[in-house]
Order: structure tokens, then C-alpha cells, then sequence
């Protein structure tokens, strides 16, 4: 179904389109639709908006081809941290009057906020979203929205974790998931048509390897290459989910441009994650290093206060199933496939001293 037929004529809204996820749908919007899109950027005024929605842009297309999607995107000043979204009263009237789909991206992915500050984005933005959403879908224009969580909403659980599955009395790791949890629960308690997609840890493009962000993954990655982690506390056979950006980018793409899809929908590697020693292997070869050696919880304490907030996830040993995303094509490349060029990349832009735009980027 062509987004055409399948909404309005009016615009797509997109969050934290200054973020990675976010960057990269927006490519997929500009590209493979002929949506316009307005985005809703921090900036002190509509001017400056536009300016650093720009910036974006210059860094997505080559130069030759920024002029022709550039008029496409309309950027407004907002927070999402602030009452309707932060934005001005005649903003939000004509946003309301237009859009015929939202996509919110924009989330804080740190593992070490405070519960309240974590609130504050994650659930607050996301309630502020919602009534705009609520607003438009009143007035008549919009036909969906495409939330975007992460899988470890599951929290510290083991075993196999099904689609649907919300909170069923888990504890968390941190509060990012705690958050992104509270705020999926608001979704689902909304009156607007929603599909909630769940992402695991997210890496660079599969084919180029590119991404504007080093962390989650990388961060321990770099330490290994640079001999700061030796010794690594985790479980050698527990699993770590990992999919490119391009898989979910494309998901997102398919949950605003498909048929309607409500609900919750997982995008992870599945049953093809890795194993943390697999992983361990595949960077010991891209490094030219020994692989680490696997240590147990409390034999090297320096080891998992360099590990810091990622030590939990080291000794996970949650699946997640995929059915129904695989039933909608969302299929990722095992991570074997593309975790070279991953590396490639990483070391091109110096772990992200030295990014380069995304045009500029082909394949290793």
C-alpha cells in the first residue's frame, strides 16, 4: 500500500530527526515517498530549526542532490521536554490540522540517567507526542503512529521473549528501560491507531558500516582494540542482540507505509544473535588481538568498572522472538555478515573524532 492511498494528504511528523534512527528514516521518507515531512528540532526559534535541519540534510545527500529533498522538510522549534511538545499555539494548530502520521523517534538512550530526568524524555515527551497525536487524529487527518522502543523493555529476564509480552513484573537494568517501558504503556493506552517498534542494540548500516553515534556496542569494542579490556565479565554463551540500522530504518519505513499494524512488533536478530565468545572472536580478528578472556562476576572488579553500565547485558542470556517481524520482511543480516565493515568505519572516522557525512560513505 502506497502512503498515497493509505493517508491523507497531509504531511509525516517526525521526532529525533537529528537522531540516528530518526537520520535514517528520514532518508527512506525523502527517497521512497514523495511525503513531505515536518520535524520538530530544539532550537530557539522556527529559523533556527530549519538551519540545523540543514545541517542534517547536508550531512544525509550528496550536494548535487540536497536542493531537490530539501524543500520537502519543514523544520518547527519544540521541545519535547515542555507542555505541547513546546511548541507555538499556531504551530500546533496547523500541525494537528495536517499531519497524516507521526514517527517518534526521539528518546534519551542513556543507561545512567536518573529515574527523573529519564521521566522526564522518554515518558513525558512521549505523553506530549501522544496528545498532539490525539489532537490531529480528532480533527480527523491522522491515521497512525509509529512509537519506536527498544526490546529490552524486557528487562532482567531470561529465556524467550514473545512480541506481545509488556510488563509482566520484570525489574530493569537501568532506567532507560524502565522509561521506554512506562512510555509504551502509554501508547497502547491511547485512542490513536498505534504500532510500537521495538529495536534491540542498534549498529551502523550493514552495507557502509556508517553511523553518527559510537555507543552502546562500540564503547566496549573500542576498549578491547585499544587493550583496555582484556578481560571481559561476562557470560560467554549468554547473547547479545544486535541489528543494523538499515533493518530497522526499513521496518519503520514499512509500519508508516504498509497496512495498518497495531501493536507491538520486535526488530532483532532473534534466534541468529550472537554469542558474546562469538563476538568476542569476530573482534579479536578485526583488532589482529587475541580474543578476551571471560571472567566471572566479582573475580575482576576493574574489569566490570571499565565495563561500567554494559556489565548486565554481558551476562544476558535473553531471546527475543521475531515471528511477526519476520512475517513483515523485517529480516537482518547476521551480524557476521557485515561486522568487518562495522569495524571498517569505526576506524575511518576514529571511533567518531572524525565522522564523515553519509553520502561520502560506500561500501568497504
Amino acid at each position: 500500500m502506497n502512503l498515497k492511498t493509505a493517508m491523507t494528504d497531509g504531511p509525516i511528523l517526525l521526532t529525533g530527526a537529528t537522531g540516528f534512527i530518526g537520520m535514517e528514516l528520514l532518508v527512506r521518507l525523502l527517497e521512497r515517498s514523495d511525503r513531505d515531512v515536518v520535524t520538530i528540532v530544539r532550537a530557539a526559534d522556527d529559523h533556527a530549526a530549519q538551519a540545523r535541519m540543514d545541517g542534517v540534510l547536508d550531512t544525509l545527500f550528496a550536494p548535487q542532490q540536497v536542493g531537490a529533498v530539501r524543500p520537502r522538510v519543514r523544520a518547527v522549534a519544540g521541545d519535547l521536554e515542555r507542555p505541547d511538545v513546546g511548541l507555538a499555539a499556531a504551530t500546533r494548530d496547523r500541525l494537528t490540522s495536517e499531519v497524516a502520521a507521526i514517527a517518534h523517534c526521539a528518546a534519551s538512550v542513556s543507561f545512567d540517567q536518573s529515574l527523573e530526568d529519564a521521566r522526564r524524555i522518554n515518558v513525558g515527551g512521549t505523553s506530549a507526542v501522544l496528545g498532539l497525536a490525539s489532537q490531529a487524529r480528532a480533527r480527523g487527518v491522522l491515521e497512525r503512529l509509529v512509537h519506536v522502543s527498544t526490546a529490552y523493555v524486557a528487562g532482567e529476564r531470561s529465556g524467550r521473549v514473545d512480541e506481545s509480552q509488556g510488563y509482566v513484573g520484570q525489574r530493569f537494568r537501568n532506567t532507560y528501560e524502565q522509561t521506554k517501558l512506562e512510555a509504551e504503556l502509554l501508547v497502547a493506552d491511547s485512542d490513536v491507531p498505534t504500532s510500537i517498534l521495538r529495536p534491540s542494540i542498534v549498529v551502523g548500516d550493514s552495507v557502509t558500516g556508517w553511523t553518527p553515534t559510537f555507543n552502546v556496542i562500540y564503547w566496549p569494542l573500542l576498549a578491547f582494540a585499544r587493550n583496555l579490556l582484556p578481560t571481559v565479565p561476562a557470560d560467554p554463551d549468554g547473547h547479545v542482540d544486535i541489528v543494523c540500522v538499515d533493518t530497522v530504518a526499513d521496518a519503520l519505513f514499512t509500519l508508516l507505509d504498509g497496512p495498518l499494524e497495531e501493536g507491538t512488533v520486535h526488530a532483532v536478530a532473534g534466534d541468529d544473535a550472537v554469542r558474546n565468545i562469538d563476538l568476542a572472536t569476530m573482534a579479536a580478528a578485526a583488532f589482529g588481538r587475541e580474543p578476551p578472556r571471560f571472567v566471572a562476576p566479582g573475580e575482576d572488579p576493574k574489569s566490570e568498572e571499565r565495563a561500567g553500565v554494559f556489565v548486565p547485558y554481558f551476562r544476558s542470556r535473553l531471546m527475543f522472538d521475531a515471528c511477526r517481524g519476520r512475517k513483515l520482511g523485517f529480516r537482518p543480516p547476521p551480524l557476521k555478515e557485515y561486522f568487518g565493515g562495522l569495524m571498517d568505519y569505526a576506524d575511518r572516522a576514529d571511533w567518531g573524532k572524525s565522522p564523515l557525512p553519509r553520502w561520502k560513505v560506500t561500501a568497504p
